[in-house]
């Protein structure tokens, strides 16, 4: 796979699916429930991404280096404090040579491909919305926590309540594939609810987490 910031990215199959799945498992171990979540630190990672619920709703999950499209609660994303062409501090940049350079997750939002079998089409629309930010502080740390989502220096998320709209394309495999500069404040673990509507259908408010500097 490219670990490119390219909107559309080619599902694998066969033996290579299944190698990179063994090699998520020797790395990660198998996570069998929302209370053992994996810790990501580094790799290409759709964190937010919305899938088909059926045929009239939607769901969230993760998708990590196109292994599988996984419950949002599988993973958690580690960002260390690092210093790059985006400034120092707990970032994941918007590239993914810098994501690279740095050794941090290139994290990024996706509409999987079951959404084009529920009606989706080139052209249509999916906002994911920042449903609420909730920030515990590591230990020495004081103040609150705030997370800013930003592609190309325009703002996607940062208070709660905001939200972005994705739209769908015309090529096959993923429905939509953007990456974007996430930036963490401070040091503590960061839990992140997002929720998600289109086409007349949505995804309630699922839960993700992200530990800063912890």
């Amino acid at each position: 796979m490219s670990l490119s910031t390219s909107p559309v990215r080619s599902r694998r199959a066969g033996l290579a699916t299944a190698i990179a799945a063994a090699t998520l498992a020797l790395t990660f171990g198998a996570v069998t429930s929302s209370a053992s979540a994996a810790d990501l630190s580094s790799g290409h990672v759709d964190y937010v991404s919305v899938a088909a619920n059926g045929a009239s709703a939607l769901k969230l999950g993760s998708n990590y280096e196109d292994t599988a499209w996984v419950a949002a609660s599988t993973y958690t994303l580690k960002v260390p404090s690092t210093s790059g062409a985006s400034g120092t501090g707990y970032i994941l940049p918007e590239s993914s040579a810098e994501a690279a350079s740095r050794g941090v997750p290139f994290a990024g939002f996706s509409g999987d491909e079951s959404l084009r079998s529920v009606g989706f089409v080139a052209g249509d629309a999916v906002t994911i919305k920042l449903d609420s930010v909730t920030f515990a502080p590591a230990a020495g740390v004081t103040g609150t926590g705030t997370v800013a989502v930003t592609q190309g220096g325009a703002a996607w998320y940062g208070a709660a309540g905001s939200s972005h709209t994705f739209t769908i394309t015309g090529t096959a495999d993923e429905a939509f594939h953007q990456h974007a500069k996430w930036v963490f404040s401070k040091a503590g673990t960061y839990t992140l609810k997002f929720s998600a509507t289109g086409k007349g259908k949505s995804a309630g408010s699922t839960t993700y987490t992200v530990k800063a500097g912890v």
